[in-house]
């Protein structure tokens, strides 16, 4: 059992190391290149519409 464990610590340390924090960021940078930096860019007008009251109705 000490053995299973110890394994799964070794590689839970590598996945959750740096190369995920680097693949995190490589995907976010991707993407938000990708969308030509709408995320960031629009921004305000998404907290905008967030906190607007809902019409239509």
């Amino acid at each position: 059992m000490e053995a299973i464990t110890s394994f799964i610590n070794t590689v839970n340390s590598i996945v959750w190391g740096v190369p995920m924090l680097v693949m995190i960021l490589g995907v976010g940078l991707f993407l938000s290149i990708g969308l030509k930096l709408m995320p960031i860019l629009k921004l305000g007008r998404g907290f905008k519409l967030l906190w607007s009251e809902p019409s239509g109705r």
